[in-house]
């Protein structure tokens, strides 16, 4: 029997669905509650095609596909995101129960590369790919990293199977949800396993402190309607694992962790993820919001930016006590 790698359980600081997180009364550490876009870390990248729109700039390739920006700020976001569901995770990039020296690898959808780069450097014998609609990923990578200008939603057309397929952060982005995961069933090997890794675009609160958040309340309602209206649904994380059951997927696994979208909690590692979390949450309401509201919607930039205003507000408010649920979705190619 192959040997399969150690997944770091024992170290998860994060509650499960079925866990409560207890609230600090204490807001006397006013830094807690502040955003500051320094925090996150610049990526210098090549973009060989763009289009620009209400101040943010997107990928060329496919135009109009793909509703979230490309820009620097994107990146950073992205990046911050990567940093997020590792400490969630307890440092670990993924949950399958992969071998010890898995052979090929493949991440789809892979932004800044950063998954990719760092799964590159802890399997150094293993060929990983990373695709993209956008070459933003950074030009100095592990010798075992290679990154593609692709579109996940066509015909994939790799010579080999994959070990593992990986995706983060895939709901808006997806229209043809079935085919997607058949093509990852199709092109990983036999034993092979497939991840996704992604936030419910809801949000969730265990003391009524969510009713003061009607901002929050109706960006989500109108993210999930524009979605929708798009043909790429953002309500569908909670449906991953009965989508890869469907798709021939055994062994699946959905686990499912608590994480307060600001520093509200008053155990001190949550409270630690939730900063950073906060972070990639504010940039994440302009992120998914502006091309989608304007485009879809027909809404106009200033009646964007005001709701996007006191989203940013609410997410700022600590005696708010909302979390979101984050999906770990990993299931197995049957052997035979």
């Amino acid at each position: 029997m192959a040997e399969t790698v150690t997944r770091p359980s024992e170290t998860f600081i994060v509650p499960g669905p079925s866990e409560d997180i207890e609230a600090d009364t204490d807001y006397a550490d006013s830094t807690l509650g502040n955003y500051d876009p320094s925090t996150a870390t610049s990526i210098a990248s090549s973009v060989l095609n763009y289009e620009y729109e209400n101040g943010r700039r997107y990928n060329g390739f496919r135009e109009g596909e793909y509703i979230l920006p490309n820009d620097e700020k994107e990146q950073d976001r992205l990046d911050l995101s990567h940093h997020v569901f590792q400490m969630v995770l307890g440092g670990a990039l993924f949950r399958s129960p992969l071998p010890s020296n898995p052979g090929s690898i493949l991440d789809i959808g892979t932004g800044t590369g950063i998954w990719a780069i760092d799964i590159a450097d802890q399997f150094p014998s293993a060929a990983v790919t990373g695709c993209d609609l956008s070459p933003i990923q950074p030009a100095w990578v592990p010798p075992n990293c290679k990154f593609e200008v692709d579109d996940i939603e066509q015909l994939w057309q790799y010579s080999k199977r994959f070990d593992f397929i990986h995706g983060r952060a895939l709901a808006g982005s997806i229209k043809d949800w079935p085919r997607l995961l058949r093509q990852a069933y199709d092109n990983l090997e036999p034993g092979g396993w497939f991840e996704l890794q992604d936030f419910e675009v809801w949000g969730y609160c265990d003391d009524g402190s969510i009713e003061k958040a009607t901002a929050g309340l109706l960006w989500r309602e109108k993210v999930i309607e524009a979605s929708q209206k798009f043909g790429k649904d953002m309500k569908v994380v909670h449906k991953y694992a009965d989508m890869m059951k469907e798709a021939g997927f055994v062994d699946v696994k959905d686990d499912i962790y608590k994480v307060p979208l600001s520093p509200w909690a008053k155990d001190k590692k949550l409270k630690e993820i939730a900063r950073y979390q906060q972070l990639v949450m504010i940039e994440s309401v302009e992120a998914y919001t502006l091309a989608l509201f304007t485009r879809v919607l027909g809404w106009s930039p200033e009646e964007v930016h005001v709701l996007m205003a006191s989203v940013k507000n609410e997410i700022k408010d600590l005696s708010i006590h909302t979390y979101g649920k984050m999906h770990i979705v990993y299931g197995q190619k049957p052997v035979s």
